[in-house]
């Protein structure tokens, strides 16, 4: 075990999102965005429903990552349990903006909404975390 100054480790992701409440009460489950930079590369972990109601609280966190490093990004949607065209929507609109790769493994629903969608055939995916790093990195 390394402890004191021989530890090395990484940095806390920084986490976006909360539980949101609609107007009759009932609680959304609203993405929860947590950011890490690195090696040249902005990872985004998005976890939740991605859904009308719920995308557009990842916007802020997507525009400054997409400042802080243009040119490559990862969405890891491992953790994404629901996604809608609104998701679709806005992973097609951060395509064409940036080299952008997603990480999985997708949850079912989220892998049969790209299979029916053909989106599969458009957009960077990657079995896991670390694939899509390397994929982002190379690119750079």
């Amino acid at each position: 075990m390394t402890t004191g100054d021989d530890a090395k480790s990484e940095p806390e992701p920084k986490q976006y999102g909360e539980p949101k409440r609609y107007g009759d009460g009932a609680e959304a489950s609203a993405p929860v965005v947590s950011r890490q930079g690195g090696d040249g590369v902005e990872v985004l972990i998005l976890s939740g429903e991605l859904d009308l109601n719920t995308v557009e609280e990842i916007v802020p966190v997507l525009e400054a990552a997409l400042a802080a490093h243009p040119g490559s990004l990862v969405l890891d949607l491992s953790r994404v349990r629901f996604a809608d065209s609104s998701a679709l929507n806005l992973l097609l609109r951060t395509h064409a903006r940036t080299s952008l790769h997603l990480a999985g493994p997708l949850q079912p629903v989220v892998k049969r909404l790209f299979e029916i969608t053909g989106i599969t055939g458009v957009l960077n995916l990657h079995d896991t975390h670390g694939e899509a790093i390397e994929a982002a990195q190379a690119k750079r």
